[in-house]
């Protein structure tokens, strides 16, 4: 298939792996985060706008928000057949779009996603207009309402702390935010566990870096059809992320 084409013309092929789901075929929060992941890396690298070119220049794509609308529950491994496009830029966030579908062209699930591209050396946003590298014009079509930030207000209670270990840390020295959909999972009972199957929707907001040997707090936020985890970074003494899913 030829570039020229069109970003929305590519279609990618994924699959389901036995360790995206659970004992109880409910797919995790992260396996959602890994196919978003998968998905984007893959299309970049078609365009030119991947790690190892935007790395080339001393940058690297993080991502600040990611939601998800899901339509159909996967409940065993399966093949996905994946498209994204590049949906616009507002200030220094970078807004993509993404759609998962099975075989016969339904949606599974859909999202945005909203990232900045970090300075690896100052470790700062990089903001000029103009970009060291080529990307596609934007195609202004939306699949899901979403925003980069997190303005929520609820009342969490504390779960449990953790301290972030070398596993956790990927080769930008930072928690990957995968592992956020794991810590969140882990915070659900069993009758919350269960009810996963019928999640509807997932928001992640990333705010502030976890670094190695970190000490963070899970706590959690139920309100009507939601419930909500954050982790508070007790080292740094801010919110390190949010995850509201919603059912």
């Amino acid at each position: 298939m030829r570039i020229d084409q069109g970003e929305q013309a590519f279609v990618h092929q994924l699959d389901v792996e036995v360790s995206f789901l659970n004992e109880n075929n409910i797919m995790k929060p992260s396996a959602y985060q890994a196919l978003f992941a998968q998905l984007a890396e893959r299309h970049l690298s078609v365009f030119g706008a991947d790690a190892n070119v935007t790395m080339e220049y001393g940058l690297a794509w993080a991502l600040i928000s990611l939601s998800i609308d899901i339509k159909r529950p996967i409940d065993h491994c399966m093949k996905l057949f994946a498209k994204t496009w590049y949906s616009g830029r507002k200030g220094p966030y970078f807004r993509r779009e993404l759609v998962f579908c099975d075989e016969n062209d339904n949606i599974m699930f859909q999202g945005s996603t909203f990232s900045v591209l970090l300075d690896l050396e100052s470790r700062s946003i990089y903001r000029k207009k103009a970009l060291p590298f080529p990307l596609t014009p934007p195609h202004e079509e939306y699949c899901i309402e979403a925003e980069p930030r997190y303005r929520g207000e609820f009342s969490f209670t504390p779960v449990e702390t953790r301290v972030v270990y070398n596993s956790f840390i990927d080769n930008l020295g930072h928690v990957n935010n995968r592992h956020y959909g794991d810590f969140a999972f882990d915070s659900l009972t069993e009758s919350e566990l269960l009810n996963m199957v019928n999640l509807r929707r997932m928001d992640f907001y990333f705010i502030s870096e976890l670094r190695n040997k970190d000490r963070f707090t899970l706590e959690k936020a139920k309100a009507m059809n939601r419930i909500l985890i954050n982790g508070q970074n007790i080292t740094k003494g801010d919110l390190a992320f949010v995850v509201d899913m919603q059912f």
